[in-house]
């Protein structure tokens, strides 16, 4: 077997290159497969319960202020944080406890 990039006779078995010390290839598609393998157990989060917290909280401060500088209620601004809030919480609640 050769280094895919200098091109020094390997050890069949070796995982790094004893030349420039570059991963081969089999050892690539080795951390590779188990990458693939973690991500599909494990998913990502993309909404956690803390961030869904703040973007709520974030909500409150700021969905008011186009309220007030147009002239409409505050209470629909308030309300509307309240809405969009709620929906991030839930989302947050159901990717952090309710996923594999």
């Amino acid at each position: 077997m050769f280094c895919h990039s200098c091109g020094a006779q390997l050890a069949d078995a070796a995982k790094f290159c004893d030349a420039c010390g570059a991963q081969t290839a089999a050892e690539q598609a080795t951390i590779l497969a188990e990458q693939a393998k973690n991500q599909q157990e494990n998913p990502p989060a993309f909404l956690d319960l803390k961030t869904a917290v703040l973007i709520t909280a974030m909500m409150f401060v700021i969905l008011p202020v186009p309220c007030f500088l147009a002239e409409v209620p505050l209470a629909l601004g308030f309300i509307t944080a309240g809405v969009l809030g709620a929906i991030a919480i839930i989302m947050g609640i159901r990717n952090q406890f309710f996923t594999k």
